[in-house]
């Protein structure tokens, strides 16, 4: 189904941000200056028209608790994304391809679809202004059209029942009993084209499969740290959220079914640069202090392969402060890559709906969430025998559309969740004495008495048991330590806190007798595997200290259907740049004349009036030179011609769109028509013209 928001006034969904100190009060925009309306306020506002349906008796509590939920385990029974703009995609898709032109700029591309208002506080006693009281708002501009897309799964008469509540939302957003947000709401069916989740053959499986998975964000997804802070997220999708979307979707039966059969090991989902999987950054690789990247190459050296100097060696030697790289992803040829967060904020409104605003009372609060920005791929891998994929794949093949994350049923959490790679696990023999281990996710460890630690003797145990061998040797470790948590939803209890060897930790391993690194090729480390924990990177040791590191400069390829413009966005924002540059070319016109026009002071005054009282009968540029023609003063006359002479609208028509398509390489349609055109360069020139003369008459007044 898809909700159609029109706003019959400006609106302003209120981001809690300012921006600038010139506005106090910001609506809500995306990283493209797009404003958009977040999913939490427009259900908010759905669910109080149905609480008001509930209240005058015509929905029963309990079909009002089915739709919207209630607090404890009863999810809403339906599901909403932010609601965006018409044409949404393809205006994103002209910015992204425009992206390095100077013409696109977040604050440009918001201007277009939002105006700027002022309001202040009045002395109700003596009718003035209160002092300081003065506030500028954002609005988003009456008439333009948003679309959300909304799942729901259930009966035809519960469907109907959210129409109506629907249909029955008048207002939204802030000031609603100040003119703003007046909206018409409508929730119509339509038909999407089912997603390709899974892109491998059944046939193509192995008696152990590593499948490869990518999630792209169509939405923020908030992945709660351990702690359970909503105003901060993780910057990867860990295994047991993806394994938990997977439970999700088989039902209980089928789930039982997939772990039955063996160990399911699911890893976290890390950033990818293009196509490739990123995994966490050595904490190893430091760089010299206040070091930059240069020519995009980061020079840094990785301490585990730095040896200690001699004493003697040390006094002779200026020493050289280092500090951590802090690389949190990187691809395996050195690229580093970054995740995007944001924070959005939020308010519950009180139980008494009286109170049309958010208080600090126990039943009402401000909050922000923490989350992944939108737009963004992950990629991980899925450990399954030949059963399990089986069913993996069936299951995938049936879903539909996919939602993951906390506050999935609205706003966040909607993904694109596809298995795309297939390759069989195979182990490979291969004998070395020397090996680097990088921590690719977090490692939890039991030592002998069964207690949770973080030894690193216990480490170098797990391995020995592992390789059956016994004389490994840890040298070097560099190890950094995470805090391990959680909320299991199924009891509503939370896991046990405790410390585990964190990500990107990194040791070498050594062995005289040797070891085979094929048994450590996809295996897991330690407890709790099948949620992502003790992934493993398995690498030959470095040749030198030395390592360089690349930025990001990985881009996709841009097609010429987005340079198409065909939403329009680059023409609107051209538009507003002709706009803009006519007030300067007039004003750069005038500023070349003006010591000509300075000897004549008595007669500008007056022919300047004239033009005024001309320009507000008359339509077009023609029809006012026929005008002044007329004028029976000749001195009046001939300073009105020449001036007139000095601005001519399609003259700077021609000189401004030429300068701009040199700028910008765009090929500009102007969407003024010959008696807009006038007016527009008319009303700029004659603003330019008074100002001229207000300045010349302080000058006589300083005399």
């Amino acid at each position: 189904m898809k909700l159609t928001i029109k706003l019959l006034s400006d609106s302003c969904t209120c981001s809690g941000e300012t921006y600038n100190s010139m506005v106090d009060m910001d609506v809500v925009y995306d990283e493209n200056g797009l404003p958009y309306i977040p999913a939490k306020r427009i259900k908010g506002c759905i669910r109080e028209a149905a609480l008001e349906m509930m209240e005058f008796g015509l929905i029963e509590r309990e079909k009002y608790e089915k739709i919207f939920g209630k607090e404890g385990n009863h999810r809403s029974a339906f599901s909403l994304s932010n609601a965006y703009i018409e044409n949404y995609d393809q205006i994103v898709a002209t910015l992204k391809a425009y992206k390095d032109n100077e013409l696109v700029c977040q604050q440009k591309v918001l201007n277009e679809y939002t105006s700027i208002r002022t309001q202040t506080a009045v002395d109700l006693e003596t009718g003035v202004a209160d002092e300081n009281s003065l506030r500028t708002i954002r609005v988003v501009n009456k008439g333009l059209v948003f679309e959300a897309d909304c799942e729901m799964n259930e009966s035809a008469e519960t469907v109907e029942l959210l129409k109506q509540a629907v249909s029955l939302v008048k207002h939204i957003g802030v000031s609603r009993t100040r003119g703003l947000g007046l909206v018409e709401m409508r929730l119509t069916d339509c038909t999407k084209e089912a997603v390709k989740h899974v892109q491998i053959s059944p046939s193509e499986l192995s008696e152990k499969n590593r499948i490869g998975y990518k999630i792209h964000l169509k939405s923020a997804l908030i992945c709660k740290s351990a702690k359970g802070n909503q105003a901060d997220t993780e910057d990867y999708i860990a295994g047991s959220k993806v394994l938990g979307m997977i439970a999700g979707q088989l039902g209980k039966e089928k789930y039982k079914e997939l772990m039955s059969s063996g160990e399911l090991v699911v890893s976290n989902a890390y950033i990818s640069n293009g196509e490739e999987r990123c995994l966490p950054g050595r904490i190893s690789l430091q760089k010299k202090k206040d070091t930059v990247y240069e020519n995009g190459i980061l020079q840094t050296r990785d301490m585990m392969y730095v040896m200690e100097e001699p004493e003697p060696q040390k006094k002779n030697k200026k020493s050289e402060q280092m500090t951590p790289a802090n690389i949190d992803y990187i691809t395996k040829d050195g690229m580093v890559a970054d995740v995007v967060t944001e924070i959005s904020y939020h308010h519950q409104r009180p139980k008494d709906k009286s109170i049309g605003r958010a208080t600090a009372n126990n039943d009402s609060s401000f909050y922000q969430l923490a989350s992944i920005s939108v737009g963004q791929s992950f990629r991980g891998y899925i450990y399954a025998d030949r059963k399990q994929a089986e069913i993996l794949i069936n299951a995938m093949e049936q879903i539909g559309n996919i939602r993951m994350g906390y506050g999935k049923n609205s706003e966040f959490g909607a993904i694109d969740f596809v298995l795309d790679e297939l390759k069989a696990v195979t182990a490979e023999k291969q004998m070395i004495h020397d090996a680097m281990i990088t921590l690719a996710s977090d490692v939890i460890l039991y030592n002998e008495n069964g207690v949770l630690t973080t030894e690193i003797g216990v480490m170098k145990e797990y391995l020995e048991r592992l390789l059956d061998v016994k004389d490994l040797e840890i040298i070097n470790p560099f190890l950094q330590f995470t805090t391990i948590g959680g909320f299991n939803v199924t009891w509503n209890r939370r896991k046990p806190i405790f410390n585990a060897f964190g990500k990107g930790s990194t040791f070498l391993l050594h062995s005289e007798t040797g070891f085979d690194a094929g048994l450590l090729s996809g295996e897991f480390l330690g407890e709790r595997v099948t949620e992502g924990y003790g992934e493993i990177l398995v690498e030959e040791p470095l040749k030198k200290a030395e390592v360089e590191i690349k930025k990001n400069s990985w881009e996709k390829v841009i097609e010429e259907d987005a340079k198409a413009d065909r939403a329009g966005i680059m023409q609107l924002l051209l538009q507003s740049e002709f706009e803009r540059r006519v007030q300067s070319e007039v004003r750069r016109k005038l500023n070349e004349k003006k010591s000509k026009y300075e000897t004549r002071r008595k007669a500008l005054n007056p022919a300047i009036s004239k033009i005024r009282l001309i320009f507000k009968t008359e339509l077009t540029y023609e029809a006012m030179l026929d005008q002044i023609k007329g004028i029976e003063s000749e001195e009046k006359n001939g300073l009105c011609t020449e001036l007139t002479a000095l601005i001519v609208p399609e003259q700077i028509k021609v000189e401004i769109t030429e300068k701009m398509e040199q700028d910008y390489h765009i090929k500009f349609n102007n969407s003024l028509n010959y008696e807009e055109l006038y007016r527009h360069v008319y009303r700029a020139y004659i603003t330019e013209l008074k100002q001229f003369v207000r300045t010349l008459e302080k000058e006589d007044d300083t005399k």
